[in-house]
């Protein structure tokens, strides 16, 4: 399950943070040169192959590549390897309260000397909103599924049948592979997150609905068709994003500033390896 929301602004001294932290953990780095970067793991473990510490900030601070600011080159170029364990295990958590997140914090904190500060600066930003004021697409479906009821059962192995969407996506899920946004019982919070790492531009909600709701988006990416070994070409002839939404969903993305809030990196530094 994919499910990411901003760092909270109280996050602002790092260094004097209480974060839990890793029974142990190595650091190498890879310098294979592959482009391809992974990270997360089981319960209780953090594993991370080829992945540039910037991946690791906006994983432990809930915040986008867009909302990071001050950083030296290095942290978006020099790829790390990471293998961390914690003392005991962890129940399937949905991201806001993942223990790891907090975990890596401290990691970063300790290892790279990362110190940061939260600030809210005006941006350039979409604001997410309903095409024709009051009226919702039929294509967005409400749902009532609890998904952390549900990652609990798959986790314990008494889910007996994988639930699906009205158009067939697994519930519980937001993926969005080039040309294609997903989801399953999500709040339009989490979409127009997931929006803003499609765009590289912060999102924000301004539909007026709550709850949750399940739904599927096709368009072509802004970088052309994109294929991989467990995804579909996107479709060459679908249309940009923006008109996707409006004419699919009934959503459209406004062009506006607002205010955002970026974390600024005020140090950090390549770890010494083990």
């Amino acid at each position: 399950m994919k499910t990411l929301f901003l760092a909270a602004a109280a996050t602002a001294v790092l260094a004097q943070s209480p974060d839990p932290t890793f029974a142990v953990a190595s650091i190498k780095q890879n310098k294979a040169g592959a482009s391809g970067a992974t990270f997360g793991g089981p319960a209780s473990r953090f594993t991370a192959t080829n992945t540039p510490a910037q991946m690791f900030i906006w994983y432990a601070f809930g915040v986008q590549d867009y909302q990071i600011e001050g950083a030296p080159d290095w942290v978006k170029n020099d790829r790390w390897d990471i293998n961390a364990k914690a003392d005991g295990d962890f129940p399937a958590t949905t991201f806001d309260s993942d223990p790891r997140r907090k975990m890596v914090r401290a990691l970063l904190v300790d290892r790279f000397k990362l110190s940061a500060h939260m600030e809210t600066r005006e941006r350039p930003i979409y604001a997410l909103v309903l095409a024709r004021p009051g009226q919702v697409s039929a294509r967005l479906h409400p749902s009532t599924t609890d998904c952390v009821a549900y990652d609990n059962a798959e986790r314990l192995g008494q889910l007996r049948t994988l639930l699906m969407t009205p158009d067939n996506v697994p519930e519980c899920t937001l993926r969005s592979p080039p040309g294609r946004m997903s989801w399953g019982t999500q709040t339009m919070r989490q979409v127009a997150f997931e929006l803003s790492e499609t765009l590289h531009r912060a999102v924000v909600d301004r539909t007026g609905l709550e709850g949750n709701f399940s739904a599927v988006v096709t368009y072509t990416p802004e970088s052309g068709p994109v294929t991989g070994a467990d995804q579909p070409a996107a479709d060459p002839n679908a249309a940009s994003i923006f008109t996707a939404l409006q004419e699919q969903l009934g959503l459209k993305l406004d062009s506006t500033r607002g205010p955002i809030d970026v974390l600024v990196i005020d140090h950090i530094e390549r770890p010494t390896e083990d």
